[in-house]
């Protein structure tokens, strides 16, 4: 069974009392709808403090939406709430879903952007009459105000290192902290038998290609999993303060090009790839260039790749079991060192 799609509707420039006036007028703001006086009671509501402010969020909402593409559906799915509907990440991943959640999202509709890649079209939003929306605190600033008139929104933060920030922002909203206690500890004691697995790890470097003749070397800072391997004894090189580059952050991963790759000397490398065909175009920069073949894991054939996806928390924990799996069995298939 294919994901219902949502035709994308013609959205104008109204403004956002125009905008929800003429929701009102054909009915797509049910949800938000006060009733008459005489009417039900209200469901309960609790306060929700988030990023762009607090929200008046159901005890128990039944019709969620996610509004983000980096990792609100599969973490309400690992909670064990079923989303009624999803933004898109066609534009990104090929498909409205990752692979890794597609059965489990069978029945979620998916809910086109109204533009970019984290741009919601509100119209479709307003049609599944959600009880409670949830999304990338960055991707839904803008449409802030917008959503929350047709529901209760909540803004989340994303640590790329760390999934369980999103996770642990998405269980208070949703009353389920138990819950994500549980996905995160069941993940954690995984992760420790895998890498044990590994042995005496070594020297790992950590190495992106983001197409333009540019990678990205990774510190355990900026990755987890180069944070999950320095935790298990890796040695992470090279060290941030001895590589020539242009440094992120705090330190987080060091850009290079072509003619600094002699420093990733690491006795294993492993290679993170994005998906879809500039992913794979930036792998092929990265192994087409000259001193790549000098490298010394590349030339014991010492080298991992991993879904870059997976790894950033994008697919949730289900993504971390994903590029945890294959980081080990690859690792595991590799000659000695």
């Amino acid at each position: 069974m294919f994901p219902t799609v949502l035709a994308r509707p013609v959205v104008t420039s109204a403004t956002r009392r125009e905008f929800l006036a003429l929701l009102g007028a054909a009915g797509l703001l049910t949800a938000c709808s006060s009733g008459p006086a005489d009417g039900p009671a209200a469901p309960a509501t609790r306060t929700v403090t988030h990023p762009l402010g607090t929200a008046e969020v159901p005890v128990a909402p039944t019709r969620v939406l996610a509004l983000d593409r980096r990792g609100a559906l599969p973490h309400l799915l690992a909670l064990g709430v079923t989303p009624v509907g999803a933004l898109t990440a066609e534009s990104i991943i090929g498909t409205p879903f990752p692979a890794l959640v597609a059965e489990q999202a069978r029945d979620v509709t998916v809910v086109p952007t109204g533009g970019g890649a984290d741009d919601v079209n509100l119209e479709a939003v307003a049609a599944l009459e959600p009880d409670l929306l949830i999304g990338w605190t960055g991707g839904i600033e803008e449409q802030y105000a917008a959503l929350s008139g047709i529901a209760p929104t909540v803004a989340v933060d994303v640590d790329f290192t760390d999934a369980a920030a999103s996770l642990r922002a998405i269980a208070a909203a949703m009353g389920r902290e138990a819950e994500a206690d549980a996905v995160i500890s069941a993940f954690d004691e995984r992760r420790a038998a895998r890498l044990a697995e590994l042995g005496d790890i070594g020297a790992v470097s950590i190495v992106l290609g983001i197409g333009g003749q540019q990678f990205r070397v990774y510190q355990p800072t900026g990755s987890s999993v180069a944070r999950w391997l320095a935790e298990a004894g890796a040695r992470i090189v090279p060290d941030v303060s001895s590589i020539s580059g242009e440094p992120y952050g705090d330190g987080e991963f060091v850009l290079i090009s072509p003619e600094s790759l002699g420093q990733v000397t690491g006795d294993t490398i492993v290679v993170m790839t994005n998906t879809g065909p500039a992913g794979e175009a930036a792998v092929a920069e990265l192994e087409g260039s000259p001193l790549w073949p000098t490298l010394p894991a590349v030339q014991a054939r010492r080298v991992v790749r991993i879904n870059s996806q997976e790894s950033v928390g994008s697919y949730g924990f289900q993504g971390y079991d994903a590029v945890l799996d294959t980081l080990v069995d690859q690792w595991t298939g590799l000659g000695p060192r």
